[in-house]
């Protein structure tokens, strides 16, 4: 799902939560309609909710982190244009938020206890590992890059290598929390939850080349085809399906 169907996704369903409203008369449901704000794992979010029923809550929104949240580094890596160690400011861009959508249930009514279960739609890549500023003469880029025991990182037309750490698109998702996100009796709400989202594991891909197998391209990569320089870490990461998710979120009752 790309940046563009997110946002149809996220915008339909403000349409379809701002229209249930026209309901209630006949469903007494969808009676009351709260926004919210959220900070959490995935960045910083907007939320409607509103009830369907006494103990059913339903949330949607987008979250995301700030783009200008890059923490960077220097390390000193192997470029492929003549295999010399150069020093390289490498940036990590994370892309955890998403589309969300979420149903809670509160066992007891409107106590504040409920579990939670739902779905997060966003981008593959949760995060790209890339270099800040080209460390190759003009003419070399788009051809060489870095290397990585059996694989070269090829940078693109702008001098850039980017390596990718991808998940499922679509990641079901299950937790428990504390609170409300909308309750008819109060003007403000609040609540805290921790959960946890499916991945489905976490992939290495970069753009460039295997030197072992000349497959370029795409390239998966594994902790063997770098010599295992990453202590296994990538096998591992691809055998952990999980990512675990803190959240608060702040409501306020539209109506």
């Amino acid at each position: 799902m790309n940046a563009q169907s997110m946002k149809r996704f996220v915008w339909l369903l403000v349409a379809v939560m701002m229209t249930l409203p026209s309901l209630r008369a006949s469903a007494q449901y969808f009676d009351h309609l709260a926004l919210g704000a959220t900070v959490g794992v995935d960045g910083f979010g907007l939320e409607l909710a509103a009830p369907l029923g006494n103990q059913i809550q339903v949330r949607a929104g987008y979250s995301m982190l700030p783009p200008m949240w890059k923490p960077h580094h220097v390390f000193t890596l192997e470029e492929s244009a003549d295999h010399t160690d150069t020093d390289v400011d490498i940036e990590a861009v994370s892309k955890l938020g998403g589309a969300n959508l979420m149903i809670d249930w509160h066992p007891g009514g409107n106590k504040v206890f409920f579990f939670t279960a739902g779905m997060i739609a966003g981008s593959p890549t949760i995060l790209k590992v890339r270099n800040r500023a080209p460390f190759l003469d003009e003419e070399e880029w788009g051809k060489e890059g870095l290397v990585f025991g059996d694989v070269m990182v090829t940078t693109d037309n702008k001098g850039i290598a980017e390596a990718r750490l991808n998940v499922w698109p679509v990641r079901p998702y299950v937790g428990l929390g504390l609170g409300n996100a909308v309750n008819a009796s109060k003007r403000v709400c609040f609540n805290f939850e921790l959960g946890t989202c499916f991945t489905g594991g976490y992939k290495v891909n970069v753009t460039g080349e295997n030197l072992e197998t000349f497959e370029k391209g795409n390239v998966n990569v594994t902790s063997a085809q770098v010599n295992n320089e990453d202590d296994g870490i990538i096998d591992k990461m691809g055998k952990f399906p999980i990512l675990p998710v803190l959240k608060f979120g702040l409501y306020v009752k539209l109506f």
